[in-house]
């Protein structure tokens, strides 16, 4: 509303006074000053006048029958609060001290004290509606504020939230303390079928919390869509908040990858509470405590850190919680803290729903105590998320292209692609969100290139961990050794200084489909192809191994997989109809 608006209303004025003649006298000289004037003759009345009428400024007597002018004043001020500020002018003949003071303690804004002369009063008046006028206007620009801020975090809940994978399976807790809120719950399905999951726990709350919330989730989908690992995207989001962020804002988060196929977990955890894994029975399994500061902190993650890769049951669930929920407070100041949650989740867990059992017993703890940060949670069950969606499909579409004879990679192609990696560049690039972005950008997006992506992964990492860095893939065989293959393999690539690994990708056109022909060589050692065999061939009828899973699953997928050069090189051919 413009200021010609505003003037233009005529402004209402209410009189509470007990006194006809000056009552009359009041009446007159803010009819002068522009004002429509109601009246009433005592407190109670004056206070049922105000609620019919919602004036502009009230004038008020002190000594009145049925009820006096201070409690009238603090009756019509408790109403006024939740609407706008209603000026209150007590008018007395009391000149005291202690009258002013009393004035003042009903919520008066001012007093005038008998006799003054009616320039004084419409002096008064006018300083009083300048500052009423002031206060419509603030109320005006909050309200625009407000707006403008419920449509900005509509649409970055549309941005974030939307995108979301998985929300029909993955309970989810966001109460924010403000109405923007400075957590941010990120998932997210990789082309290879594992699930990431990110919570994060910006500095504060409010709209400052959360300017960084936009590029991280953008970071976070599109990287993890595109077959990136947990620690790559980890990198960029560290990197893309040190340059973006001020200094005083950064970024506690938790990550976890959830593979349902090789029933393991990846976590990484910077600055959050410790993040959970519950058996089905609700029992604590594993509690991976922060092992590195916030994002956004340092330009470089530190060298030392670690991931933590549990194996898990595919009836357990992993947990990520935010601070706010364990330091949620109760009227005596004491924390809902680590137990009160434990006990909360495991209930949850044997109800089937942990997000609303945390929510309600946060709820029972705090009672009416006004919340101060954002309450955060994601429960991720880790089942569900398997590979069954390429399996059976992709051997009946084997079958069907059975009388088709492959090409072979001396067969002029309609495209190849080919990239060698040397030395310390082995830890720090992954090929093949490269390769199948070529793949994607000469052929098109098509659902099968989950498989394309499947089969280069395995491949590509058993080149990477058994060829170049000699891992024994024995160790993943039991809880204890899978943790151990892990820490292992992160301390051989931070020390990768020699080896070399190509790629190379041949794409030949089919009339009813196609077939992409892969190759990958390592600079390894080589292992004994028939005694490997023979291994797969016994872990086929015994899949609770962990190790050459990956292996059979490519087999299945492929139209054949050929070891040569004592494993040294492997050649995979790839059929698709369309």
């Amino acid at each position: 509303m413009t200021n010609s608006m505003t003037k233009s209303l005529v402004k209402l004025a209410l009189v509470v006074e007990d006194s006809p003649v000056q009552c009359e006298i009041l009446s007159k000289l803010l009819q002068e000053e522009g004002y429509k004037v109601h009246t009433a003759n005592d407190g109670a009345r004056g206070v049922a006048a105000y609620i019919e009428y919602q004036p502009d400024l009230v004038l008020m007597d002190i000594n009145m029958p049925i009820m006096n002018g201070y409690e009238a004043a603090r009756k019509i001020k408790s109403i006024s609060q939740k609407n706008s500020l209603c000026p209150l002018i007590f008018i007395t003949s009391l000149d005291t001290d202690q009258a002013f003071i009393e004035s003042i303690e009903a919520g008066g804004d001012g007093i005038l004290v008998r006799p003054f002369s009616p320039d004084v009063f419409k002096a008064k008046i006018k300083s009083i509606q300048r500052i009423s006028d002031l206060y419509g206007e603030l109320k005006a620009f909050q309200l625009i504020q407000q707006k403008d801020a419920q449509l900005a975090e509509q649409l970055m809940t549309e941005v974030i939230e939307s995108r979301n994978y998985g929300l029909n399976k993955i309970g989810m807790i966001q109460k924010p303390a403000a109405l923007f809120s400075g957590d941010i719950h990120l998932t997210a399905l990789s082309p290879n079928g594992d699930v990431h999951a990110m919570l994060g726990d910006f500095t504060g709350h409010g709209l400052r919390a959360s300017i960084g919330a936009i590029p991280v989730s953008e970071t976070f989908t599109s990287m993890t869509k595109k077959g990136f690992s947990l620690l790559e995207i980890i990198t960029q989001i560290n990197q893309q908040l040190y340059s973006l962020l001020p200094a005083d804002l950064f970024l506690a988060a938790s990550f976890a990858s959830i593979s349902s196929y090789e029933k393991t977990v990846c976590i990484f955890n910077a600055g959050l509470p410790d993040t959970y894994i519950f058996d089905r029975h609700g029992e604590v399994k594993h509690k991976i405590k922060s092992s590195h500061p916030p994002l956004g902190v340092l330009i470089n993650l530190l060298s030392d850190f670690s991931f933590k890769a549990v194996r898990v049951d595919l009836s357990d669930r992993v947990v990520l919680l935010s601070d706010g929920i364990i330091e949620a407070r109760n009227v005596a100041g004491e924390m809902f803290d680590i137990q009160r949650f434990e006990q909360a989740a495991k209930r949850g867990v044997l109800q089937g729903d942990i997000c609303d059992i945390v929510l309600n017993s946060i709820a029972e703890f705090c009672q009416d105590v006004p919340q101060k940060d954002d309450l955060s949670l994601i429960d991720i069950p880790c089942h569900g998320w398997d590979q069954a969606f390429v399996n059976d499909n992709e051997i009946a579409r084997h079958k069907s292209l059975g009388h088709i004879t492959p090409f072979k990679n001396n067969t002029i192609a309609a495209w190849r692609w080919q990239l060698s990696l040397t030395g310390e560049r082995l830890s720090r690039v992954n090929p093949i969100p490269m390769a199948m972005n070529q793949i994607k950008e000469m052929e098109g997006h098509a659902q099968h290139w989950q498989n394309v992506f499947t089969i280069l992964t395995e491949l590509y990492i058993n080149a990477l961990d058994h060829g170049v860095l000699a891992l024994d893939s024995a160790l993943k065989n039991s809880p204890e050794g899978f943790s151990q293959y892990f820490l292992e393999r992160e301390k051989k690539m931070k020390a990768l200084s020699a080896g070399e690994l190509s790629l190379h990708l041949s794409y030949f056109p089919l009339d009813i489909g196609g077939q992409l022909n892969i190759t990958i060589k390592d600079s390894g050692q080589g292992f004994d192809i028939e005694a490997v065999r023979h291994k797969l061939s016994m872990k086929k009828s015994d899949l609770s191994q962990l190790s050459g899973r990956g292996i059979l699953l490519v087999e299945k997928l492929c139209d054949s997989l050929i070891y040569k050069k004592k494993g040294t090189v492997v050649e995979a051919c790839y059929l698709w109809h369309i």
